[in-house]
């Protein structure tokens, strides 16, 4: 027997390669036993697999019972995401905010809801005490949304109630992500750059009177 200590490398190089051999089907039984291959019928069409009122793509049109592709175009909640784009550009207003609402509760907000809604989310921005430190600065990743996806799970260990199903408690675990995301997009960011990019290293808290956008640029920004 080999010195698996010495040939560690080598032996699961080897044994990669017998395994993709083995592991190998033959793509003629795709088609013959109807699988799917990811989520794409054999016609390129999307698979159904649920049903939501949230959002939709259009990426074809039936001219003569034949599927033509074409530029896709989507839409949440009915609107599509062009008009609600515009939207922002012509009144020069941020839309993170608004684009959330409209998702969770299939409306565009009013004026008041959507200050009530972006007031609720600066409530809840700060992260558990020593998450930071515990969850992110102390397990770098060079991949941010790496990080981040661990960071979430992470919070299920924070969270008094998680695995309630009741529509209070998600909608509350709804927001709460929401409004934490900018903070753990940003300190894992400054923990990437400290750790792998080896520069120095610096943190913001939020700010309670920005939005969304400018908590990210005011916590990745030196100054």
């Amino acid at each position: 027997m080999r010195d698996v200590s010495q040939d560690k490398t080598k032996i699961i190089k080897e044994m990669a390669t017998k395994a993709s051999v083995q592991s190998k089907i033959d793509s003629s039984f795709y088609e013959r036993f109807n699988v799917k291959r990811g989520l794409r019928n054999s016609d390129g069409t999307g698979v159904l697999v649920g049903l939501t009122e949230v959002g939709e793509v259009m990426s074809y049109i039936v001219d003569d019972a034949e599927r033509i592709p074409v530029e896709g175009r989507l839409f949440y909640q009915g609107i599509e995401i062009s008009d609600i784009v515009s939207g922002f550009y012509q009144n020069k207003r941020f839309g993170f905010e608004e684009t959330a609402y409209l998702l969770l509760f299939g409306e565009l907000p009013t004026a008041e809801q959507q200050s009530e809604f972006e007031a609720l989310l600066s409530a809840c921005r700060d992260l558990p005490d020593n998450f930071t430190e515990d969850m992110i600065l102390k397990a770098p990743s060079p991949d941010i949304m790496n990080k981040l996806a661990r960071s979430v799970l992470a919070l299920y260990s924070y969270d008094a109630d998680p695995d309630s199903l009741d529509i209070t408690n998600v909608l509350r675990q709804c927001i709460e992500l929401i409004a934490r995301f900018p903070v753990m997009i940003a300190h894992a960011y400054m923990a990437r750059r400290h750790y792998v990019e080896k520069e120095s290293l610096f943190l913001h808290s939020p700010k309670p009177e920005y939005n969304t956008a400018q908590n990210i640029l005011h916590m990745i920004r030196a100054d």
